[in-house]
């Protein structure tokens, strides 16, 4: 059964026991007020008649019976009375409804009345259970001389509280009627708002609901007028946030604004419009966030923001484009290589080995000398082999590639992965940039890595300069050369526009700093701060 059907049943049996208990109370009250009239026309009759001169002469006249019974017959006829019982205060009935009853004695308590009292009770007499009063009457000196007797039988009280039944009924049915309507107005929007289900079919899906949220693998966040709502386990730990929204009442809302979220994301949220797949820096992770409109029953309630974590994918892109450089480097090497082994051997087939020695010798001297230069400057080997490689592919394409590394300077405080996927990307665009533009200037490439400083606090840092001999790219692009997928070049079998983004991610990643001008051609320049516990040294010196 639905919950709104179990809903209108309970509420209809709770409905239906009020109404009744409400109607026995009102048929209690009803006759409890029909009592109260019927004590109060006794006492008010009985005093009547007692304080009556009429009735004081008549009850010692010779005929009481002849005086006073027509009295009591219209009393009976005008009132609510049953019975009006004059008699002598030995009890003997002067008058009664019933004739056969006149002169035999009165069937009640005459104790109270004869101590001088006026007493109201509920007896049993002649005619059945009653309400009555019973008072003496005095002659001028104060003597008993008669006592008066009024009352209303129990079944006529009982006929009357009857009669007011029906306006109670009618009472306990519109009250029925209108609680009843009331409840299936609440059970119809109740079975609208769970869909039909029961209590059961409910609570698993809110155990599902927990499972998706809290298991998923992508950041779930809902956004409603500035606030997250709702934010699964894993949205929590992407961006960082300390607790689950609403820890005290499990759904509160809890601002954009202080999340200590970037500017960037925090805009788009607040924002609410729809986006696809834009690319934030939260921390150290990148982030992926498409947020879309509420639809269906949360049509309502703002936006569903979805996170995805791009940061392993990036590092993982970068390894992969380092490794694709590494590997055209060495195929530059390997076919650099094989035409000057084509050299030494046609110089031997000429006869001329003192010549193919001679070039041999010197080839290899060059290369010796580049890659134990570049080792024994730097402390990073993966950092000078990517330079020995590029160097080759430069030479290749025509380039003449210009490493320079100040004396006494320490390793860059960033992973190898990281690093060569940064130098890379610099290096391949800048030799692209050059070549391109050999015909207006001399195709170089310079890299520099030289000691410096950065931040307010002037802490020692390890700079690292790209520059080329291109056209530049900030006349082209500008700010949007940072942006994924933004490119001056022709669309590729790998994709374009994701160099620079990934030499920002990593420049955020590790806390550096990216600047770039346009000097002739393009100069980028990077800078790291070295780790708090690395030794200070002034640039150009040694740590």
């Amino acid at each position: 059964m639905s919950l709104a059907g179990r809903f209108l049943r309970l509420q209809l049996a709770v409905v239906v026991l009020v109404v009744v208990a409400v109607s026995l109370v009102l048929y209690d009250q009803a006759r409890e007020s029909v009592e109260e009239r019927a004590v109060g026309v006794t006492r008010a009759v009985t005093t009547t008649l007692v304080d009556d001169p009429f009735v004081q002469e008549a009850v010692r006249s010779p005929d009481p019976h002849a005086a006073l019974q027509p009295l009591t017959d219209r009393l009976l006829a005008d009132t609510e009375l049953d019975f009006v019982t004059i008699m002598a205060p030995d009890g003997t009935r002067f008058t009664h409804p019933d004739p056969d009853e006149v002169g035999r004695t009165y069937q009640g308590d005459r104790t109270h009345a004869l101590a001088g009292q006026s007493w109201t009770s509920t007896e049993r007499g002649d005619l059945g259970p009653s309400v009555r009063t019973i008072a003496p009457v005095r002659d001028d000196d104060g003597e008993i001389v008669a006592l008066v007797s009024t009352g209303v039988l129990l079944d006529a009280l009982a006929e009357r509280a009857l009669r007011q039944l029906p306006a109670v009924l009618l009472v306990g049915a519109l009250l029925l009627a209108a609680s009843s309507a009331v409840a299936a107005l609440m059970a119809r929007y109740l079975d609208r708002a769970t869909h039909g289900w029961g209590a059961e079919e409910l609570a698993q899906v809110h155990a599902l609901h927990d499972a998706v949220l809290n298991e998923a693998t992508e950041g779930l966040l809902l956004v409603h007028d500035g606030a997250v709502e709702v934010a699964n386990a894993r949205a929590r730990e992407l961006l960082g946030l300390p607790g689950p929204p609403g820890d005290a009442g499990g759904h509160a809302a809890v601002p954009v604004a202080g999340l200590g979220l970037p500017e960037a994301l925090e805009q788009l949220l607040l924002a609410g419009t729809p986006v696809q797949e834009q690319w934030f820096v939260v921390g150290e992770r990148t982030l992926i966030v498409s947020a879309l409109p509420a639809r269906g029953a949360l049509s309502a309630r703002g936006t569903v923001v979805v996170l995805r974590d791009h940061t392993e994918i990036s590092r993982l892109s970068g390894q992969l484009r380092a490794a694709t450089t590494m590997a055209a480097a060495l195929r530059a090497q390997t076919h650099e290589h094989a035409n000057r082994m084509h050299t030494v051997v046609s110089l031997l087939e000429l006869g001329r080995a003192g010549e193919a020695l001679e070039f041999a010798s010197a080839d290899r001297a060059r290369a010796l000398e580049l890659s134990h230069d570049l080792v024994d400057r730097l402390e990073d080997p993966f950092l000078a082999a990517l330079l020995v490689g590029k160097t080759a592919a430069a030479h290749e394409r025509g380039v003449e590639l210009v490493v320079d590394v100040e004396a006494g300077l320490p390793a860059v405080p960033v992973p190898p992965a990281d690093l060569v996927t940064l130098v890379g990307n610099l290096v391949d665009n800048a030799v692209e940039a050059a070549a391109e533009n050999a015909a207006r200037a001399r195709p170089v490439v310079e890299v520099a890595l030289t000691h410096g400083w950065a931040g307010e606090e002037e802490r020692p840092a390890v700079v690292v300069t790209v520059a080329d001999s291109g056209m530049g790219a900030a006349t082209r692009l500008g700010e949007a050369m940072w942006e994924a997928g933004s490119t001056t070049k022709p669309a590729g079998p790998e994709g374009r526009g994701v160099g620079l983004h990934l030499v920002r991610e990593v420049v955020r990643r590790w806390g550096g700093r990216i600047e770039h001008v346009d000097d002739g051609g393009a100069v980028f320049t990077v800078t790291f701060p070295l780790p708090r516990t690395a030794g200070a040294a002034a640039p150009g010196g040694t740590t």
